[in-house]
């Protein structure tokens, strides 16, 4: 189901992947969980001290995708589903000595098709899912795990990184001698880095994990100059957030219970509350668009996974749920900012319609994996996620002509699989 459903999606990408869903189809499939356990590729963005427990050294290559199926007023939103492939690795790092078996590198990309940064610049006051469309960017994380396992037995730290496109630059806009306007594009591609930090400690059937991630912002920052006009005009700058994901601490316990069956109880906290909002000032001398008043959400998380050998093959099934608590106030009139972004005096209140709402989230996903005669090892995993958003009734209109407060609610379906070899 989840290869059928990764194909049959359409390309067009209209999310932020590794915070939505996750990333990697093993904690994917197990309600995005992994910070105390994940021992591959995966552990970059779960957490990079899990590298450090990986027993081999591996290659992996995978499809996601998702649909939205959301509803304002009682009809359908369009909102693009995304598609994308993911590519990751962990090697071992055959140092001798006092550095014998203890570093572990390892890499994860996610690139949409098609498209390396896009965004729609949409204003406060129109309807739109801030949370969920969150424009597609190239998103990399690089991690580095340190067992200290023979001094500290049990104990692994890790750090890395993670990386953003960015975009900044400069459109000239002039008219000639002939009358005609003529106009200049100048643009940069950029990345911006982002740090990950995490520990793990293993006692026992028992695993404790935590992972702290920097806050990640992809910003187009794009300067409009006017010139030989007979008026003259201001600098024009588009600025806009078309990726954000906000500083993060996870915590996990994850517990083998028997030789077959682990669990995992997790918890994430994000800082919503220092989202500045999509769309920023215009120009020096204009009002900055309303705040958006997010805040900070907590989201638990609950998983298990069965695993089973026979001969060669080993077979694995995993489930899990998560509560993804949304950062977003019910849409409403707020406070309008003066140039100095500062409440304006008089007070003036505007349309703030960020819609979003609390997901239920329900996981499936199973592996396969092969250990070969020669050596290498063979694994193949699929995950479905299921997402339904309850409905939400807001304190505004859809419009400021309406006379109804908005209603929403939706449903997420997201799918996809990773194949890997390690050696």
């Amino acid at each position: 189901m989840a290869i059928v459903g990764s194909f049959a999606i359409p390309s067009a990408v209209r999310a932020t992947p590794p915070d939505v869903f996750g990333y990697g189809a093993r904690t994917q499939g197990a309600a995005m969980t992994g910070t105390a356990y994940v021992d591959d590729y995966e552990a970059v963005w779960a957490n990079p001290a899990g590298l450090a427990a990986a027993e081999r050294s591996g290659i992996s290559l995978g499809l996601q995708a998702a649909s939205f199926e959301l509803q304002l007023d009682g009809q359908d939103f369009d909102l693009e589903a995304y598609r994308g492939t993911t590519i990751g690795f962990h090697l071992r790092l055959p140092f001798g000595g006092v550095l014998e078996d203890v570093l572990t590198i390892g890499a994860g990309f996610y690139t949409p098709l098609n498209t390396v940064l896009r965004t729609d610049i949409i204003y406060p006051e129109t309807p739109q899912w801030a949370v969920l469309a969150r424009t597609q960017s190239v998103n990399l994380a690089i991690g580095l795990g340190i067992d200290l396992d023979r001094w500290v037995p049990g104990l692994r730290l890790g750090l890395g990184f993670s990386a953003l496109a960015t975009i900044t630059g400069r459109l000239q806009v002039q008219l000639d001698q002939a009358n005609s306007f003529t106009s200049l594009t100048e643009t940069q591609l950029l990345v911006s880095y982002n740090p990950i930090v995490g520990a793990q400690y293993d006692f026992g059937d028992f695993s404790l994990g935590v992972v702290y991630r920097e806050e990640v912002r992809s910003e187009i920052d794009l300067n409009i100059v006017v010139e030989n006009l007979p008026v003259a005009l201001p600098t024009i700058t588009i600025t806009a957030l078309p990726q954000y994901d906000p500083h993060t601490v996870a915590a996990e316990f994850a517990w083998r219970f028997t030789p077959h069956w682990m669990g995992a109880v997790h918890l994430t906290y994000r800082r919503w509350s220092a989202f500045p909002g999509v769309v920023g000032q215009t120009s020096s001398s204009s009002f900055y668009p309303v705040h958006p008043a997010f805040r900070d959400t907590v989201s638990p998380r609950l998983a298990f996974e069965y695993r089973a050998r026979k001969r060669r093959t080993e077979i694995a099934a995993r489930f899990g749920y998560a509560y993804e608590m949304t950062p977003a106030p019910p849409a409403a009139l707020r406070p309008a900012r003066d140039m100095n972004d500062a409440p304006r005096v008089p007070e003036v209140l505007t349309p703030s319609r960020y819609i979003d709402g609390d997901r239920h989230v329900f996981t499936v996903g199973n592996g396969v994996t092969f250990h070969s005669k020669l050596g290498p090892v063979m694994r193949f995993d699929l995950f479905l996620q299921l997402h339904r958003m309850p409905e939400r009734t807001h304190d505004i209109p859809r419009t400021d002509e309406g006379t109804s407060n908005m209603v929403t609610e939706g449903w997420l379906v997201a799918g996809g699989w990773t194949g890997a070899i390690e050696w």
